[in-house]
């Protein structure tokens, strides 16, 4: 007869391969959702199949330690000869709850690896403080309907096996051990404590197991396949809360600030800020209006694609060719906030925190400086103004005024981003056309949403391409379109700088790095019926962070720079840097410099060429140099933050 310690070993056994195999279908769900990043490359069954074992090492680790507490309790009690049918279902209770929350996190990595190419992260925690907005975005996007389905089936599924492994351990006559069997009962439950711990652990290795350990060959989706969500999303909220700077420990604060006041010419002497100076115009000031297009996702790549025949940006493709055009210009960050920040403030993003806190951070950057010159200062949102804390963040920054979904007709509203672009952009000129009767000029910002799931698509776009995602941002461009074409018919028109920029980009196709650069590369344009020289290419490496002392530039305004931007039509970047969630990154005209500080792993690739070899150890003088340059720039502006030096 079965003895009760075999009972109790084969129902935790039972469970614990139930979970690992729910995992992997969730996983191999991943691999089929983002197949496309996985396009040609050599040998992919062996890859995959790899990633899958590398995955299951990941998962069994979080499996360890769900299994922990029921298989030391468990154990005693049938090293005893008990079996309490209470004990039972409380550990069934216990594995169905925890295994939950670990499937939902899975299930819920599937639909936000596709859009960010990076597992769930710290950063998520800061959207649940907009919670009703947050799962209004979730939940009117049907395309994450079929991850939800599949969560609820798997989880259903799983319980109901449980319970069955569960029942059959209270139901089934068991024996009781006796004398001698203690000698082999006994060493067994040590063993599986052991290997319980060596789970928890990751293996036998030196160290335990790292997100590091996931990577074993050159294609990032792959490498990042075999890391189980969960484990992601702890591992980085402890490196958060452990530390504020990612960069810290790497280089001091103040050989970070020596480098940049020499790298920006900054002579500052007085405390306000060490790296400010004095920007002196050569021209007369001007009273021009400002208008600033933010383009939600937009990434340069997007530009070059065609469906059915016809470019999905054909507006923006033609405005390349009449304005002035950045070629080479990145966002700050892979977020909304981080890409409003840089833009009208100057001021880099520290990886996956957010630009606009609770605890409001003032800056002067541009709405500031032209607000105390007489401007209007105005932005136009669809949405809540609450969400990512965004109306007490202008406020404190220097704007007069927020238009936002309080202020448009509830009829207008589609979703729970509010309004769509056509109408942002025709309640805007109608008020933009309001308050140009006043002898005052104008900072007017834009941000627009339709290139955000979930997607509110007019029929008559639906022809334009085969899936959605493009069909947004066909409609987005023909939004920004009309909206320059009845600009064009307003008083305030001849007398206004136009600048469209994406607020980031976007994942699109196979990635070769550890960033997807589609996702910081972003178009840039500035266009003026003032300007007589247009148009015109700018070859040179910009970012968001450089619009604000740009833009005060060609208004022909002196003004003291506290930002770490750069005027782009006087000074030259040798690099431009960026981050997303987890990376930061660096880029010239030949290299990509690439380091994660998580585990403090960097590589260098010559990504003009679309190589993949890292090839940091023949270039180590090329790498030092972006090493420096990012790390100064980055570990700077944390400090300047945190010091409260006026910016």
């Amino acid at each position: 007869m079965t003895k009760k310690l075999t009972r109790i070993i084969f129902y935790l056994l039972s469970v614990q391969v139930v979970a690992l195999t729910t995992l992997t279908i969730l996983r191999c769900v991943l691999y089929f959702a983002n197949i496309n990043l996985a396009a040609n490359i050599p040998d992919k069954s062996c890859l995959v199949f790899r990633a899958l074992l590398k995955g299951l090492h990941f998962d069994n680790l979080i499996a360890s330690y769900v299994m922990l507490i029921p298989l030391v309790v468990l154990s005693i009690l049938a090293l005893s000869n008990k079996i309490y049918k209470g004990a039972i279902k409380f550990f069934n209770i216990y594995f169905i709850i925890c295994y939950a929350i670990v499937f939902m996190i899975s299930a819920a990595d599937i639909p936000y690896f596709k859009y960010f190419f990076s597992h769930l992260d710290v950063s998520v925690f800061h959207w649940m403080g907009f919670g009703a907005t947050t799962a209004g975005m979730i939940f009117q996007e049907t395309s994450y309907y079929i991850y939800f389905s599949l969560y609820v089936i798997l989880l259903v599924a799983f319980g109901l096996a449980v319970f069955y492994f569960g029942r059959r351990v209270y139901t089934l006559q068991s024996s009781d051990l006796s004398g001698k069997q203690y000698v082999i009962a006994v060493p067994c439950v040590i063993l599986l404590w052991g290997l319980c711990f060596i789970g928890i652990r990751g293996g036998v290795d030196r160290y335990p197991l790292r997100v590091s350990n996931s990577y074993f060959c050159s294609n990032t989706f792959i490498n990042q396949l075999g890391a189980n969500p969960t484990f992601y999303l702890i591992k980085s909220t402890i490196s958060f809360y452990r530390k504020y700077n990612n960069l810290e420990g790497l280089m001091s604060n103040e050989q970070a600030l020596k480098f940049v006041q020499k790298e920006l010419n900054s002579e500052s002497k007085n405390g306000e800020n060490p790296i400010g100076r004095y920007i002196k115009s050569d021209k007369a000031p001007s009273k021009v209006n400002v208008v600033i297009v933010l383009m939600e996702s937009m990434s340069s790549e997007y530009m070059k694609i065609e469906s059915n025949g016809r470019p999905l940006t054909p507006f923006l493709n033609k405005l390349k060719n009449e304005s002035y055009y950045f070629d080479n210009f990145y966002s700050a960050g892979i977020h909304t906030n981080n890409g409003i920040a840089a833009t009208l403030y100057g001021y880099p993003t520290q990886f996956d925190k957010t630009m606009m806190d609770i605890k409001v951070t003032n800056y002067r950057g541009l709405p500031v400086n032209l607000k105390e010159r007489g401007y209007q200062t105005l932005f136009f949102l669809t949405s809540n103004p609450q969400y990512d804390n965004m109306n007490s963040f202008f406020i404190e920054n220097g704007f007069d005024r927020i238009y936002s979904q309080y202020d448009y007709p509830r009829s207008k509203v589609v979703n729970n981003f509010g309004v769509q672009d056509d109408y942002l952009f025709e309640y805007g000129l109608s008020k933009l056309k309001e308050i140009s009767k006043n002898d005052k000029p104008f900072l007017a910002t834009f941000m627009t949403i339709t290139n955000h799931p979930p997607y509110v698509i007019p029929p008559k776009y639906r022809d334009i391409a085969e899936n959605d995602e493009y069909r947004a941002v066909a409609f987005a461009d023909d939004c920004v379109r009309t909206f320059m074409q009845e600009a064009s018919k307003q008083d305030w028109y001849q007398n206004t700088i136009f600048v469209l920029l994406g607020d980031h980009g976007r994942t699109i196709g196979s990635q070769s790095y550890d960033m997807a650069l589609s996702y910081n590369q972003i178009p840039m344009f500035i266009y003026s019926p003032m300007f007589k020289d247009m148009p015109k290419r700018f070859s040179q490496f910009g970012g968001q962070i450089d619009v604000f002392p740009t833009i005060m530039g060609l208004l022909g305004i002196s003004y003291t720079n506290n930002s770490l931007g750069i005027d782009l039509f006087r000074e030259k970047r040798p690099y431009i840097y960026f981050v997303s969630n987890t990376h930061l990154g660096c880029i010239d005209d030949k290299h990509l410099y690439i380091y994660n500080p998580q585990d403090k792993k960097e590589g260098l690739y010559d990504y003009r060429n679309l190589k993949t070899d890292n090839i940091i150890s023949d270039n180590k003088a090329e790498a030092d140099s972006m090493r420096q340059y990012s790390f100064s720039m980055m570990i700077t502006a944390d400090y300047l933050k945190n010091n409260d030096f006026k910016r």
